[in-house]
């Protein structure tokens, strides 16, 4: 479920959900990756992008103060939560975040993927068709997996992927619209990325 309190996938229905609870650490982490490899102002900005989307997510939920679903019976055959969560359930952040990744990158994936397909040889079409059923599985998987482990009622997994969707086609409107009319976004970050890099890793190779 975290890393400070992990579980073992033992204790979930199936490997699959095991593996699903564990998206905000592998998406998280992989984007950190991303951006520290290339250190690319448009990673920058959509990574933040999804940070304030998750945020924005969470303080809905605390003006909406709507619960969880509950465990089921006892009686039933229906496999309980791993961990009831003391947060609020409307919406789903995690909903939420997965929705943003992917209305912000399925536009994006004809940009991104000749070069991927060049470097495999393979197909431009064909790549570009694995990587839009990999991105959309992944993200009906995740959304999926929240009502199947009992921590979302379908209405919460719902708004939040109707919060993720305006998110991510907002932020990304911006970062496009920011550059047609040269609101140095793109170069306001790269200034401050090269000084965060320079004050960090700078000091750690010089020292």
């Amino acid at each position: 479920m975290g890393l400070r309190h992990p579980h073992k996938p033992s204790e979930y229905p199936s490997i699959l959900l095991y593996i699903l609870d564990e998206t905000h650490i592998t998406v998280t982490l992989a984007t950190a990756i991303v951006l520290v490899y290339t250190r690319s102002p448009h990673v920058a900005w959509f990574a933040s992008g999804a940070l304030e989307a998750s945020q924005l997510a969470k303080g809905i939920k605390l003006l909406l103060r709507r619960p969880r679903p509950p465990p089921p019976p006892p009686s039933t055959s229906k496999p309980s939560r791993i961990r009831p969560k003391k947060t609020y359930g409307m919406p789903s952040t995690h909903s939420t975040a997965l929705t943003f990744y992917m209305a912000y990158l399925l536009p994006l994936l004809p940009a991104l993927t000749p070069s991927f397909a060049s470097y495999l040889g393979l197909s431009p079409s064909l790549t570009l068709g694995v990587a839009r059923i990999a991105l959309f599985g992944s993200w009906a998987a995740g959304l999926w997996s929240r009502q199947a482990l009992g921590y979302h009622t379908v209405p919460q997994i719902v708004v939040g992927a109707a919060l993720g969707a305006g998110m991510g086609v907002g932020w990304k409107s911006l970062w496009e619209v920011g550059k047609e009319r040269g609101w140095g976004v793109e170069e306001g970050l790269g200034r401050l990325m090269e000084g965060v890099w320079g004050m960090t890793f700078g000091r750690i190779f010089c020292s």
